[in-house]
């Protein structure tokens, strides 16, 4: 998997004693992410969202050079996803990937919820749920068609609603909807799920109503961080 090229420039001048020299490494993994304004990393003061934080573990304890495509969009819903999958960008970034990372869901939970979380329809809901999840078998399917070698992480939902009314009542959503998250991962080779439910059980690593603070991203990237280690053998 690891891939290097080195290039080296020199100009010398014998008497002048100039030498120019530059070298450059090609990277050794590839990740290429999908999602909303979690993968994009909003609310991060840093900027560095999980993304920029997973590179860094890999790079610094794996001793690697990681390039990332990330190519999340706040306020993206499945429906959003697969029309950035006619993009020939995209797909060509999907080819080349050591990982795929999907992080996708949010914001067709909280569609489904009419963004009112005081006071949960179950029926719309499950109406929601059924979408996304067709949605997601469509993404899943376009990925593997595209790159039948790198795995593809996909990231389960996390409950930032604990100040709501129904705030049990949408937990117990949200864990089933996990739950067909990662029915349908089970479906494709390859293809792992990847929790974050556990890792918000209070509201200390969110910087507003909905995303994480830095050290919340840091808890992304270490899960997923963990994931990859395992995978890697």
């Amino acid at each position: 998997m690891k891939k290097y090229v080195i290039l080296f420039c020199f100009t010398l001048v014998i008497l002048g004693a100039t030498i120019h020299y530059s070298s450059a490494r090609s990277a050794d993994l590839k990740l290429t992410a999908l999602g909303d304004s979690i993968t994009h990393g909003t609310g991060d003061p840093s900027k560095q969202g999980y993304m920029e934080r997973v590179k860094a573990l890999l790079e610094k304890k794996k001793n690697v050079a990681v390039q990332i495509s990330n190519f999340a969009v706040p306020k993206y819903t499945t429906d959003n996803i697969l029309a950035q999958l006619d993009r020939d960008k995209i797909n060509k970034e999907i080819k080349a990937a050591d990982y795929l990372i999907l992080y996708i869901g949010t914001n067709d939970f909280r569609r489904s919820a009419g963004y009112n979380f005081n006071k949960i329809d179950e029926k719309r809901m499950g109406i929601g749920e059924a979408k996304f999840t067709a949605n997601l078998h469509k993404i899943l399917e376009h990925l593997r068609n595209k790159n039948q070698t790198a795995p593809i992480l996909v990231l389960g939902l996390y409950h930032p609603y604990h100040e709501s009314e129904d705030a049990k009542k949408i937990l117990q959503l949200i864990e089933h909807w996990n739950e067909e998250i990662h029915t349908v991962t089970n479906g494709y080779t390859q293809t792992y799920f990847v929790p974050t439910l556990d890792l918000f059980t209070t509201n200390n690593h969110f910087s507003d109503a909905l995303h994480p603070n830095s050290a919340g991203y840091q808890l992304i990237a270490d899960r997923l961080y963990e994931v990859m280690l395992k995978l890697d053998g």
